[in-house]
C-alpha cells in the first residue's frame, strides 16, 4: 500500500502470496475445479428415449403408408373393373411414393372406339363416385369418392359430355410423411 491509500496490484487478481480459495494459505495453489460428464445411468437413458421416440415415428409412418396404399389399391381396384366393362387402349398405374408423394391410374381410349363420356360418368356415379364441377375445360366430369380416410378423384378428359372418352385420370393422393425412406 502506498502513502495514499492504493495498492500496486490490478483489481480482480489476488495479492501476491494470496490464495484464490477463501480458506488457505497463501502457499497452497488453488487446484482447478473438475467438470462433471455425464453418467452411464443418463446416457443409456437418453438412448433409451431417443429409441423410443424414432420407434414411434417410424410406426406412424408405416401406418400413413399402409393407409396410402390401401385407398390407392382400392383405386386400382375400381379402375381394373371399369376396364373389364369399357377396354382402354393403354394405360399405366404409378403406386404412392414411387415418382411423388401420390398414386395415379391413367387409362387412354381410343378415339374411335373409346366410350362416350356421359356413359362413363354413368358408370362411376352408379358405383358412388360423387360428380363435382370440372376443373380444367379439358376435364368434362371430376369424380370424387373417400376410401380408408384419403380422398381419390378421377377426372374424365374429353371434349363433351356426347364425345367419345380421351383419356381417365384417376389420383390417390398419399402422406409426404408416410413416404419418407421409400
Amino acid at each position: 500500500m502506498t502513502d495514499s491509500g492504493f495498492t500496486d496490484e490490478a483489481p480482480g487478481r489476488p495479492a501476491r502470496g494470496r490464495s484464490r480459495v477463501a480458506g488457505r494459505s497463501g502457499d497452497t495453489p488453488a487446484r482447478p475445479r473438475r467438470s462433471r460428464r455425464p453418467s452411464a445411468a443418463l446416457l443409456g437413458f437418453l438412448v433409451l428415449v431417443l429409441g423410443l421416440v424414432g420407434f414411434a415415428g417410424w410406426a406412424w409412418s408405416s401406418r400413413v403408408h399402409a393407409d396410402d396404399g390401401a385407398a390407392f389399391t382400392a383405386l386400382a381396384g375400381e379402375i381394373e373393373v371399369l376396364d373389364r366393362s369399357l377396354t382402354p387402349l393403354g394405360h399405366s398405374a404409378i403406386p404412392p411414393c414411387r415418382d411423388s408423394a401420390d398414386g395415379r391410374v391413367t387409362r387412354t381410349y381410343p378415339p374411335s372406339t373409346g366410350p362416350q363420356a356421359a356413359e362413363l360418368v354413368g358408370y362411376l356415379t352408379q358405383k358412388g363416385w360423387t360428380q363435382d364441377p370440372a376443373t380444367a375445360p379439358p376435364t368434362v366430369a371430376h369424380l370424387t369418392r373417400i376410401e380408408s380416410g384419403r380422398l381419390l378423384t378421377i377426372d374424365v378428359v374429353a371434349r363433351s359430355e356426347s364425345s367419345l372418352v380421351e383419356s381417365l385420370v384417376a389420383h390417390s393422393p398419399a402422406s409426404a410423411f408416410g413416404c419418407l425412406g421409400r
